[in-house]
């Protein structure tokens, strides 16, 4: 759970229970306190909102926002440079590429001799990793769509 605290108007986000007690070292807190306990010294849950994915843009986490009584995660983006972007291929083709090899090896086993995979099944998985080989040949490791592994 995320926090946030309010004193004279000025909020502290994120924070913590623990810090909550760490602030207030003087005051014996009751056990078991509650949603409104807390609020009475000025902390307040917020609710997570999805972290936004569009790789062209830099998104860091803002100062959550009141919004119909609770308080809301709220994201920053700004339009990344070139060469972020680069960037943020680079590593999405470095981790499909990871995914990929994982997919493939643990379906290694289908090609071996020994396998109890043969006829229209064998060949389903054959062209499953040749699927999963030709992923790279895609213009975008973002819009990827993968390829369903045999039942």
């Amino acid at each position: 759970m995320k926090y946030l605290r309010i004193i004279d108007g000025e909020i502290t986000y994120p924070y913590t229970i623990k810090q909550l007690y760490k602030d207030e070292k003087n005051v014996s807190f009751k056990s078991g306190m509650t949603k409104s306990d807390f609020e009475e010294w000025g902390v307040y849950e917020v609710t997570s909102t999805s972290r936004p994915t569009d790789y062209t843009k830099i998104v860091t986490e803002g100062t959550p926002i009141l919004v119909s009584g609770s308080y809301q995660q709220v994201w920053n983006q700004v339009d990344a440079t070139d060469e972020e972007i680069s960037g943020s291929i680079e590593l999405k083709w470095q981790l499909v590429r990871e995914h990929r090899n994982t997919l493939l090896s643990e379906t290694d086993w289908t090609q071996f001799q020994d396998s109890p995979i043969t006829g229209s099944k064998l060949t389903e998985y054959q062209t499953y990793r040749q699927e999963l080989r030709d992923i790279t040949n895609n213009d975008n490791p973002f819009t990827l769509v993968w390829p369903t592994q045999p039942e």
